[in-house]
């Protein structure tokens, strides 16, 4: 597969580059019966590389400031500064770990509305770059992902005038900015550039996007993709075995904080998405994967046998990626020696949790 430069890049536009598509249609006026959603199956061979590309531009929006995804509690310290929820902050404050779920919410979205036949190669295939139509539609999900989670959070330059005077700007146009991002290199030059001199096509990006988002939000059930998906239901999960004592409050939060590392590590392009349960087993054989057989019978206790088996494939893939998968995990806290949980997801923890997911397995 070639590698997406974004993969790799370190910052946003200008620099960052995006995938050139090699398969674009000969004439913009060309007749096709190509219409309808794609199946079930070529959804989710793009799905690695759709996950890729969001987690990418999630991680440099973030890493640079222009969405805040802090862990605030309210107030100020003595020193001035906001107070944060330590417990989160100590555990979820990498963007890679998702905190505030908004990649997989942009995820969930795009499996729902992003892809559309017309705007695919024939034949659809897992390695090649994602058209400019779908790239420009995963835009619209992270930014309405975001907004659902963090939406006063956001804190892009405001740099674009009205042509009278307006109490309203300068503006941001975020949405458009996000789908600028999305751009490859060549297309940022046909674009104009993200400047006050090509006003009129930033302004024209930005109504075409917000129309999109208008589509996204009639056509798909968006608080339900947002708060039922199985990041979120695994939280949930996560939540009632902290209340009944099975897990302290650092435990729950280490099993939240790589519950992302197998929902990427399991995007091999064919098999169908884990569920919640089976992400928290996999999580917690990793954190408990040094003291393994005096917690083998809770894990009997609360997982299914068919949550303990999916749990052990889970961690399989996480030891050996899929090439697409092992470059997102590449990106952020996962390949961080430095990170607070990195133990957790180092090799030899997860021969450990294999071996007991073993003796676990039916």
């Amino acid at each position: 597969m070639q590698q997406s430069a974004a993969a790799t890049a370190g910052s946003l536009p200008q620099e960052p580059e995006w995938p050139l598509n090699k398969a674009s249609r000969a004439s913009p006026v060309s007749v096709t019966h190509r219409f309808g959603p794609l199946t079930e199956a070529q959804k989710l061979g793009l799905l690695p590389l759709v996950t890729m590309s969001l987690s990418f531009l999630y991680q440099e929006l973030v890493k640079h400031r222009l969405w805040r995804a802090d862990f605030e509690r309210g107030g100020h310290s003595a020193s001035g500064k906001p107070r944060v929820r330590s417990l989160a902050t100590r555990h979820l404050c990498a963007p890679a770990t998702d905190g505030w779920n908004v990649v997989h919410g942009a995820m969930e979205l795009a499996h729902a509305w992003a892809y559309q036949l017309v705007d695919m190669p024939e034949p659809i295939e897992r390695d090649v770059d994602l058209p400019k139509a779908v790239r420009l539609r995963l835009a619209v999900c992270l930014s309405v992902a975001w907004k659902f989670e963090r939406q006063l959070a956001s804190h892009f330059p405001r740099r674009f005038y009205d042509e009278q005077p307006s109490l309203l700007s300068p503006h941001t146009y975020e949405l458009a900015y996000i789908g600028y991002a999305f751009m490859t290199d060549d297309e940022r030059i046909e674009f104009g550039g993200w400047r006050e001199a090509n006003l009129d096509n930033v302004r024209q990006l930005y109504s075409d996007m917000v129309a999109m988002e208008l589509s996204l939000l009639a056509s798909t059930n968006t608080m339900e993709l947002l708060t039922r998906n199985q990041q979120a239901q695994a939280e949930a999960r996560i939540q009632v075995l902290f209340d009944d004592a099975i897990l302290s409050a650092d435990e729950a939060m280490a099993i939240r904080s790589i519950v992302p590392f197998f929902v990427v590590a399991s995007q091999d392009g064919v098999s169908e998405r884990p569920r919640a349960g089976e992400l928290v087993c996999a999580a917690m054989l990793c954190v408990r994967a040094n003291d393994a057989e005096r917690h083998e019978v809770v894990m009997r206790s609360v997982f299914t046998p068919r949550e303990r088996e999916a749990a052990r494939v889970l961690l399989h893939r996480g030891r050996f990626p899929p090439p697409v998968a092992n470059s997102t995990l590449l990106m952020g806290c996962y390949n961080d020696h430095e990170w607070r949980n990195y133990s957790y997801v180092y090799n030899p923890t997860m021969e450990k949790a294999c071996a007991m997911a073993e003796r676990l397995v039916p």
